[in-house]
């Protein structure tokens, strides 16, 4: 098993390792997407707005807990990818069990500071008194369960870095299955609400990361992970946070960038705080899949970085953009053709339908940009290119869409809020493209050095 991880990552044809590799991380993101709409679809079957606006408003802080963990997961992911392609084992194992055990101890932290800042954090968004309440609720469970979500997101991260994409896709499978089971149990049998609803986020999140930890305690990874490989040393940390602190930048604009948003929208009403937050989870389903395929060749990309074998790293991104493209046209023409159908899965109130069409309609411009950009940014965090990735992270929702909101929504009232994301992503894949064009044509004076192996 561990032998044919070195083979995919190492020799097997490019367009076979990719897919070897994307699939399965396009099906865990494909049960992620489910996991990210669960709440809302049944949330949404109580046909209350405000529940629903509940949910959406709390979308920046799973997004921030999110950005916490990636700290450690994708930048000790691509730490560890690129130490397996030099084969040092030592120093894998030991960004491993540091990436684990620091995660571990931070997502403590983090919950107890969240729960004491919810009131704040609810005043930023703008909540109403009548979605306050129920906001509030859900947070709190939300937060209480950090060690949980936030240790399970590090370890999937982890596992995909060393090429165990199947793996990944059987705890999503099996934290994902469990929330659709206990969402409608503790939702209406209960009849507890978006509490309930938290209550199941937490308890599948559990349920995955159990299996994540028996994978690692069973021996199966290839590399093993033991709190005597934890040396806390200096070196490893500035390589886990060079990437890992980009990619949680990235993340944390996310979240400030919804938080804006739905604050923004609060302005007009609870139903467009609603649409907005239906919305965007619905649009999650294109943007799930060009992040899976990208997770997928982050281990790719890394390892053959750390091998320098880069005429093999460059046939994969190549090959990566033209697969995500062709997928592209199939969701922007779904998306285009069906966008108050897709909306009306959700919820059947007349007002949010309505909207909501409104904002897909506009975001579906987005869709093959995106396709685009993911890669570009996931190719410059594996090769550990942190400056780039750290431009490229900060300007999606931080440089260019938070700028973008504000002026537009200025300019054009609620029209305006809705296009900044599709003119934020042009402009951000833009830019990520032109530095990785950077990065690769500095790679060309490695040919001296590796001539059997560095190409243009």
């Amino acid at each position: 098993m561990k032998e044919n991880k070195i083979y995919v990552l190492e020799s097997m044809p490019v367009p076979r390792a990719i897919m070897n590799l994307a699939i399965p991380s396009v099906l865990s993101m494909l049960v992620n997407i489910l996991y990210n709409l669960t709440d809302t679809f049944f949330i949404g079957k109580l046909n209350d707005p405000y529940q629903v606006a509940a949910v959406s408003i709390s979308m920046p802080l799973f997004t921030l807990q999110m950005a916490m963990a990636g700290i450690f997961g994708i930048g000790g992911g691509s730490y560890l990818s690129r130490l397996l392609g030099r084969k040092d084992i030592g120093s894998a194992k030991n960004t491993l069990a540091t990436s684990v055990v620091t995660s571990a101890a931070l997502s403590v932290v983090l919950g107890i500071i969240g729960i004491i800042f919810i009131p704040t954090f609810i005043k930023l968004v703008g909540a109403s008194g009548q979605t306050m309440v129920h906001a509030r609720n859900y947070m709190l469970y939300i937060l209480i369960g950090s060690p949980v979500v936030l240790l399970k997101f590090t370890l999937v991260q982890l596992l995909r870095a060393e090429g165990a994409a199947k793996e990944a896709m059987i705890g999503l499978f099996i934290g994902t299955g469990m929330n659709i089971l206990l969402d409608p149990l503790f939702i209406f049998v209960f009849g507890m609400g978006v509490t309930g609803a938290a209550v199941a986020t937490v308890l599948g999140n559990g349920c995955g990361m159990l299996y994540y930890l028996s994978f690692y305690l069973r021996k199966k990874s290839l590399v093993p992970l033991s709190l005597s490989h934890v040396k806390l040393e200096w070196s490893c940390y500035r390589e886990i946070l060079l990437i890992g602190i980009p990619a949680s930048l990235s993340q944390v604009m996310l979240s400030v960038g919804n938080t804006i948003s739905f604050r923004l929208a609060s302005a007009y009403s609870d139903h467009h705080v609603a649409s907005l937050g239906v919305a965007s989870r619905v649009f999650t389903i294109p943007i799930f899949i060009f992040i899976g395929i990208s997770i997928g060749i982050q281990a790719l990309i890394g390892y053959t970085y750390g091998a320098k074998n880069y005429k093999r790293m460059k046939e994969t991104i190549r090959t990566s953009v033209l697969i995500s493209l062709m997928i592209s046209a199939v969701l922007t023409l779904l998306f285009a053709l069906f966008p108050k159908q897709l909306i009306m899965i959700f919820i059947k109130d007349t007002d949010i339908v309505n909207i909501g069409t409104m904002i897909l309609e506009a975001y579906v411009f987005a869709i093959p940009i995106a396709a685009v950009g993911m890669i570009m940014m996931t190719s410059l965090q594996a090769m550990g290119k942190a400056l780039p990735a750290l431009i490229v992270s900060l300007s999606r929702q931080g440089i260019m869409y938070i700028p973008a909101i504000l002026i537009l929504n200025k300019l054009f009232a609620f029209d305006g809020l809705v296009f900044a994301m599709p003119l934020a992503d042009l402009l951000t894949t833009m830019l990520s493209s032109s530095l990785l064009i950077w990065v690769l044509s500095k790679l060309k004076h490695d040919l001296a050095a590796h001539p059997d192996k560095a190409t243009n």
